[in-house]
């Protein structure tokens, strides 16, 4: 405190001196310039006062500039400038230690940081260079920092598959188009993959220019094989539910018509000479009817199974879509239980089409069959061509039952049925097994439906 002190003192006894002094200077000033005191005594008086006053503005602006400035001093702020030269080159060096030390303090904190963060964090520099690469890291690829530094990850970690992708994220970061997210592999450094989920940002220099990229990733490589486990999982489980309702609607579907064709048979073989011919055309078309439904029901069940296991494939040829429906409309047997009528429209002229028959005739077919299961007694079920220069479309639309809403996303499921079919046979896969084949085309397959209205297909395929 000496320090501070003296000066105070000093300051306060050059003030004092200074308004002591202030008027008898100002007395001898007024001899010297002539004037008498006794016989004007007011205008030494004045001067007096002005200087008195010029005294006391002047104490004030010191006391201002270096009495405050003391103060601050006493509380140890600043006090260099009243150091001697060696205080203060003692002082500087002091605090530029202090700041070095609390400079690498936080280094040494932000180290610690990154090396135990229990995720991968690594630092490139514009370029993509590796400048820092934690403990995690190392852990998981076997390389230390000393060997990754300087390096690009893509001649270490990355696999050929995602090196372009991995570049297209760190130029949309050098763009200043951050963060981003990705997923990529690592390969480490015994050939192992682990699958890293990667949230990027940068670091901006004093003129908001990328100085350094920053990723942070998390190895979901066991979240990956946990998922791809429960898919597996459900999709046996699928799979078994599937085979269920398979074997229960197949031995059911095919028992109806062996059942058919077996009493068919009894009756014509145990009563041949009691029947009529009309009788006896009605069984033998019963028998074909029943035939034609096994045998319906077991393409669809291989067509399905090739196509699940990649053996069924589209071949096209050339064929003429006006004389394949007509040729399909006669092969469709006729239900002695329902009358109904078969109508083919052709709205464009169509002779020529690149497709395949054997596809074909599955996608029409079903939708056909279809048809005529939920149509009423009486009606009328319209297959429709037209042909453009690019597609052939197909169109059957019939006046049946109609499709609740609800059931129209999934009637294309294996076995899925409307909720208003009643007692009304069937397997549940004609319609499967039609968006199967046309998927196949490379087509489009689109349904429209009213209860009680009827229903229609729409195929598209390119032809």
């Amino acid at each position: 405190m000496t320090h501070s002190i003296q000066p105070k003192n000093l300051l306060a006894g050059l003030g004092l001196a200074l308004l002591m002094l202030s008027s008898p200077i100002a007395v001898y000033v007024w001899q010297l310039m002539g004037f008498a005191p006794q016989a004007d005594l007011a205008h030494p008086l004045l001067l007096i006062t002005i200087t008195n006053g010029f005294s006391i503005l002047l104490l004030i602006g010191i006391y201002y500039r270096f009495w405050v400035r003391l103060s601050q001093l006493e509380q140890g702020e600043g006090n260099s400038q009243f150091l001697s030269p060696e205080s203060r080159d003692t002082s500087w060096r002091t605090r530029y230690r202090d700041r070095q030390q609390a400079e690498l303090q936080e280094q040494n904190f932000v180290s610690v940081i990154l090396d135990t963060a229990n995720a991968l964090i690594i630092v490139l520099d514009q370029q993509g260079r590796i400048i820092r690469f934690n403990h995690t890291c190392e852990r998981l690829t076997g390389y230390s920092f000393e060997e990754v530094k300087g390096k690009y990850i893509w001649d270490l970690f990355l696999i050929p598959e995602d090196i372009e992708s991995v570049k297209t994220i760190i130029r949309e970061l050098q763009a200043c188009h951050f963060p981003n997210e990705h997923e990529n592999y690592w390969l480490a450094r015994d050939g192992t993959r682990r699958l890293i989920s990667w949230y990027n940002t940068v670091l901006l220099d004093d003129n908001g220019a990328v100085k350094y990229l920053i990723g942070i990733g998390i190895d979901i490589t066991e979240r990956q094989q946990a998922e791809q486990m429960r898919r597996q999982l459900e999709r046996q489980q699928e799979l078994s539910q599937l085979q269920l309702r398979f074997f229960s609607l197949v031995s059911h579907e095919f028992r109806t018509p062996l059942s058919t064709i077996l009493a068919s048979v009894q009756l014509l073989q145990l009563c041949p000479n009691k029947f009529s011919p009309d009788k006896k055309l009605r069984n033998l078309q019963r028998i074909e009817s029943a035939a034609q439904r096994l045998r319906q029901m077991l393409d669809n069940i291989l067509i399905i199974n090739r196509a699940e296991t990649g053996q069924l494939d589209s071949q096209p040829t050339p064929i003429n879509p006006e004389q394949f429906c007509q040729g399909l409309l006669a092969e469709i047997p006729h239900n002695s239980d329902k009358h109904y009528a078969l109508n083919f429209v052709q709205q464009t002229d169509c002779k020529n089409a690149y497709l395949d028959d054997k596809l074909l005739r599955s996608i029409l077919s079903n939708l056909l069959t279809n048809a005529i299961k939920y149509s009423l007694s009486g009606g009328t079920i319209d297959l429709q061509l037209t042909c453009t220069p690019t597609e052939v479309i197909f169109q059957v639309r019939d006046q049946g039952i109609g499709i609740p809403a609800a059931d129209i996303p999934h009637i294309f499921e294996p076995f899925h049925r409307g909720k208003n079919i009643d007692s009304i046979p069937g397997s549940g896969l004609g319609l499967t097994v039609a968006k199967t084949c046309v998927n196949l085309h490379g087509g489009n397959i689109s349904v429209t439906s009213e209860l009680g209205v009827g229903t229609t297909f729409t195929v598209t395929i390119p032809g």
